[in-house]
């Protein structure tokens, strides 16, 4: 039964059964909403860590108008809430009936692969340009991305979560008033690094026509496992799981509470933020390169650099860019995440990011030469070089592979237009204290000109904050709609043509800021100093050659 008044209910027959959703109207338009529609079977019991199983086809009417549990997560990296039982497709459309079908934008969120905030995402706008918007909840953390590279646990039940999903939609979307043959997927943070994965894997091939990655990239370290077995060790030792074998170790962990492995998932990640040579940007549990089974397909079998260099991937027009200063972020989540900044002085190699990080010797150098480069030459951090510090930490994290991506994407697929894009503009939101990292001009910036934040009520902003916003969206929706992002050069909102990058060397970019203007190869000097220094020292160049057929050393 639906638990909605007669006249608002909406009522339509997916491939798998009848659902009933709700109309919302209001001075802005008319919604069709549908949330809790299950696409796969609960992925409880015998399959936890196991791909997605096919849902199971219905007869009666199934009540789709109560909001749908939130995946099972770290929430803003302090509470731990959510459901493992969540995988459900949330719909919402303006219109169920409408002349010529629409296009659907598919939304990949998600942070550090373990997190999310969709709870607080209102698409209306989006569905205001006359687009449908989906999202799916998927498996995070541990549940998500454990694994032993065996058939018991083969790895990225997230992603292929999201496959099936993607597989839902082009049964099922027409119903909906979308259109199948037009999907584009969007994504930011490691939700960004999944929109590229998808773009990589042989799997999700069709499935999706364009792609929005924001902030991210498969290229980043943080975006792969080179050794997933570690952590599922590390989790069994913090359960006190006895057992010797990885096969019999997964089949304990099944047994378990899963909120006493997310418990102990989130004690694992508190004590590696603490230990000094952490990354400051890293996952425990993420994407890897799989082992291809017979009779269970593989969503990657290749690093992303391999696939990327030869060619063979999903190749769709695709927006992507990033956050001027990404690292912003540190300063809302992390107070005096500066405050040691003398460790650096008294040892450069602890400046260097661990994924590149060797011999002692050779990592102190590349550590006075990150230093001298980002100071201006000087050599050592003082309590005024914080910036500095920052642009670092963007640059390495997230930047500099956006940026390589870019190139590597209009050298391998010069068919399908590439868009780069950089914000350099913090917006002013009435958000709350907890989430006014939104306010900056880092990581998760970008989200607030997409969507409404509604905690629960809509967040309020500047003038120009929801002038920005309504320019990003038509952007993104024109780019849903027609794979260009400024269709009409005489668009009085936008009042700009967005020039695709010609070449690899040539990397033509709209800067969003207070206005919208266009430049070309943003951060230059920067972006040639990771190429050099990855050039200059050989062991670099070795350990990128093994990372790029899946061996970690």
């Amino acid at each position: 039964m639906c638990s909605v008044p007669e006249d608002v209910k909406c009522i339509v027959e997916t491939k798998d059964g009848p659902i009933c959703g709700y109309i919302d109207k209001n001075d802005e338009g008319t919604y069709y909403k549908f949330s809790s529609i299950p696409y796969a079977k609960p992925p409880l019991g015998r399959l936890r860590f196991m791909p997605p199983s096919p849902i199971e086809p219905w007869q009666e009417l199934r009540d789709c108008t109560t909001k749908q549990p939130l995946q099972l997560c770290c929430v803003l990296n302090r509470s731990i809430e959510g459901s493992e039982d969540c995988l459900y497709i949330e719909i919402s459309t303006p219109s169920i009936q409408p002349e010529t079908p629409m296009p659907v934008m598919f939304w990949i969120g998600s942070f550090g692969f373990t997190g999310t905030m969709d709870q607080l995402f209102d698409a209306s706008l989006i569905n205001n340009e006359n687009v449908v918007f989906v999202r799916c909840g998927f498996r995070l953390g541990p549940f998500g991305f454990l694994s032993i590279n065996d058939f018991t646990a083969p790895g990225n039940c997230g992603l292929k979560d999201i496959v099936m999903a993607l597989k839902w939609v082009q049964r099922n979307i027409s119903v909906f008033g979308g259109d199948p043959d037009n999907v584009t997927i969007f994504g930011s943070s490691s939700g960004g690094a999944m929109v590229h994965l998808m773009m990589l894997s042989p799997m999700a091939t069709g499935l999706f026509h364009r792609a929005i990655i924001q902030s991210a990239s498969a290229l980043n370290n943080w975006s792969l496992a080179k050794n997933p077995s570690l952590a599922v060790i590390e989790l069994a030792n913090e359960l006190n799981i006895q057992k010797t074998t990885k096969v019999e170790i997964i089949e304990e962990l099944r047994t378990l509470p899963a909120l006493d492995i997310m418990q102990a998932f989130h004690n694992m990640a508190l004590r590696t933020q603490k230990a000094a040579n952490h990354d400051i940007i890293d996952a425990i549990f993420k994407p890897c390169i799989e082992v291809d089974f017979e009779g269970q397909p593989a969503f990657l079998t290749k690093s992303p650099l391999l696939i990327l260099k030869s060619g063979n991937f999903n190749k769709v027009p695709l927006i992507i860019g990033s956050n001027n200063i990404e690292a912003a972020l540190l300063e809302f989540i992390k107070k005096d995440f500066y405050s040691d900044y003398e460790k650096f002085n008294e040892n450069t190699s602890l400046i260097v990011p661990r994924s590149i990080a060797r011999e002692d010797k050779v990592t102190k150098s590349i550590g006075q030469q990150l230093l001298k480069f980002y100071l201006g030459g000087e050599e050592h951090l003082t309590a005024e070089t914080r910036t500095q510090y920052l642009q670092l930490i963007s640059d390495y994290y997230f930047l500099y592979y956006v940026n390589r991506t870019v190139r590597m994407h209009s050298q391998s697929a010069p068919e399908s237009p590439v868009y780069y894009y950089i914000v350099n503009y913090a917006g002013e939101w009435s958000v709350p204290t907890d989430i006014n990292f939104l306010n900056s001009p880092g990581h998760c910036a970008e989200l607030p000109f997409i969507f409404r934040i509604k905690v629960p009520e809509i967040c309020k902003g500047s003038r120009d904050s929801v002038i920005t916003r309504s320019r990003v969206i038509k952007l993104w929706t024109n780019f849903a709609k027609t794979g260009n992002p400024t269709p009409d050069e005489d668009d009085p909102l936008l009042q700009i043509t967005w020039d695709p990058v010609e070449n690899m060397d040539k990397l033509n970019y709209l800067s969003i800021g207070s206005e919208l203007t266009k430049g070309r190869n943003p951060f230059y000097e920067r972006m040639k100093f990771w190429d050099s220094l990855h050039q200059e020292h050989a062991f670099l160049r070795t350990l990128v050659y093994f990372n790029d057929i899946g061996i970690s050393w």
